[in-house]
């Protein structure tokens, strides 16, 4: 092997590592505003693709007429800026493609700030292989070593960039250290004819690399943590309290956002707000449990749900997929350090778990979306195995019932009774949109369902339109079929549409920071 050919092979392993790091920093990268639903990877993943089959194409007949080394550099090279760029591009590019209906947004979202660099890196092989071949009997194999290099180097970078760099040190900056790792090479090469290059590639590196990550607020809002990760963008922010007179008060609240979407609440200003709703909703109906109930909750959020259980005596523990989320509780939400959590997916947890619990509480959401491996038959009929002789499961959902955004929660509903539960839901709201819905199940021959509804007429609580929900129309979840991401496709879209109007007109009132710019 030559040194020119060793040169070129390296390139080719860079170029696979490259594609398929701005593959899932791409995908992470929609999250914030998106989510990370089935919907997001199947556009990331098949504009990836579409970009590649492009670029081979056009890579092919660039090698056909051209096969001059300064072509090749000069691809990588911008491959590599639109890599730098993509931080900043995405940015641009979600705040105003963003606010479009949700489907023609994450295409051409991920279209418009993907598909370049990746439709450049897709001209790189074949531009290579041309420079590896003096004659058509070479071909096949340098085509051979080329593509297995590239895809090598995919490999690599994926299990690189998932399990460690994203994880530790986020998407802008790592992006941009990608780019600048593709760019160095090529950069090299052309540095004889055109220095001016050099220096543009430089400024662009450094300044892209400082302005990174940097976030602006406004007076009297901070931003005490801010993480960007595999498992989506976490950031918290204090707000000030404001009066019925529109004036600052006493005391800060502060909010958790996963993927821009609220997760959690914490007011120490207001002691009967101090968390949200449904935290109180939820203690309310499980006041009738035993004392020192056990009491496991899938989901941390803020923690705020296990602190106030364990303000009023349960017993309790938690299991947490992301452990930035146990961090930012500990340390943010003022979580009792002594409640045992463990790191782990919540099924997972559930199925290798030999415990038994009075009550068991699903309060999983990442941004506004439900993982739908944990809401199937299969998955009910392992937690049902974790309860005590009438032990109850507690879910928090979304709040829509009916139309097309309900399709979601009345498709879990029917789950939850083809398992084998007797169901009561609860409202936490009369309007769907400020609602959450909390199911409660227990065995049929269980005695608490009664008690809870007796409590909830003596209480005066809102009556759910169970008559309303037509199930007969609503399919039934199974591991083979996970369908919760796709019925609740436009619950999600009204969330996360919610969202943004709020954000956006409070913003405008001077309120609160703008989380979706």
């Amino acid at each position: 092997m030559t040194r020119q050919t060793g040169f070129l092979y390296l390139l080719s392993f860079l170029e696979g590592a490259a594609v398929m790091a701005a593959e899932l920093l791409g995908a992470k990268m929609l999250a914030p505003y998106f989510g990370s639903s089935l919907y997001v990877w199947s556009s990331v993943m098949a504009i990836t693709l579409g970009g590649l089959a492009s670029g081979y194409f056009l890579g092919g007949l660039l090698s056909y007429r051209r096969r001059e080394g300064n072509v090749l550099y000069y691809v990588i090279f911008g491959a590599s800026v639109l890599i730098v760029l993509m931080p900043f591009t995405s940015k641009v590019v979600l705040s105003i493609l963003g606010l479009l209906p949700l489907y023609y947004a994450v295409i051409a979202s991920t279209f418009v700030f993907l598909f370049p660099p990746v439709f450049m890196m897709g001209m790189v092989s074949p531009l290579i292989i041309r420079n590896l071949t003096t004659s058509a009997d070479q071909a096949g194999k340098a085509a051979g070593a080329v593509y297995a290099i590239s895809t090598v180097g995919g490999i690599i970078s994926t299990f690189l960039t998932g399990f460690w760099i994203i994880p530790h040190f986020g998407l802008s900056r790592p992006c941009i250290v990608i780019g600048i790792i593709l760019g160095f090479l090529p950069l090299i090469m052309l540095v004889k004819n055109n220095k001016a290059l050099v220096l543009f590639f430089l400024v662009l590196s450094g300044y892209s690399f400082y302005k990174a990550g940097a976030i602006t607020v406004p007076p009297g809002v901070s931003v005490p943590y801010f993480s960007e990760g595999l498992l989506g963008q976490i950031m918290l922010v204090d707000y000030p309290n404001y009066g019925p007179d529109g004036k600052v008060t006493k005391g800060t609240e502060r909010m958790l956002f996963v993927n821009r979407i609220a997760q959690s609440v914490y007011n120490n200003g207001i002691d009967s707000a101090r968390y949200c709703g449904y935290v109180y909703k939820i203690l309310d109906k499980l006041r009738f449990r035993p004392k020192g109930a056990s009491v496991l909750v899938c989901g941390l959020g803020g923690g705020s749900l296990l602190q106030a259980l364990k303000d009023s005596g349960c017993r309790v523990e938690a299991c947490e997929l992301d452990p930035r989320i146990w961090y930012v509780a500990r340390h943010y939400f003022k979580m009792d350090t002594t409640i045992p959590v463990s790191i782990d997916d919540a099924r997972h947890f559930i199925r290798k778990t030999n415990k038994k619990y009075d009550v068991v509480i699903l309060d999983l959401f990442k941004g506004e979306e439900n993982p739908g491996h944990c809401f199937t038959t299969e998955a009910f009929q392992e937690m049902k195995g974790l309860l005590t002789p009438n032990g109850l499961l507690v879910l928090n959902g979304n709040g829509f019932f009916s139309g097309k955004r309900g399709a979601g929660t009345r498709a879990l509903y029917k789950t939850l009774l083809s398992s084998g539960f007797a169901v009561w839901p609860f409202a936490t709201d009369r309007e769907e949109t400020r609602s959450n819905l909390i199911f409660f199940a227990q065995e049929p021959s269980g005695t608490q369902l009664n008690r809870l509804q007796a409590l909830s007429r003596l209480s005066g609580d809102i009556d759910f339109p169970v008559a309303e929900l037509k199930l007969s129309e609503s399919p039934v979840m199974t591991d083979d079929k996970p369908i919760l991401d796709l019925l609740n496709a436009q619950a999600y879209n009204t969330w996360r549409n919610a969202t943004i109007d709020y954000f956006s007109n409070e913003a405008q009132r001077g309120r609160v920071f703008q989380v979706f710019q």
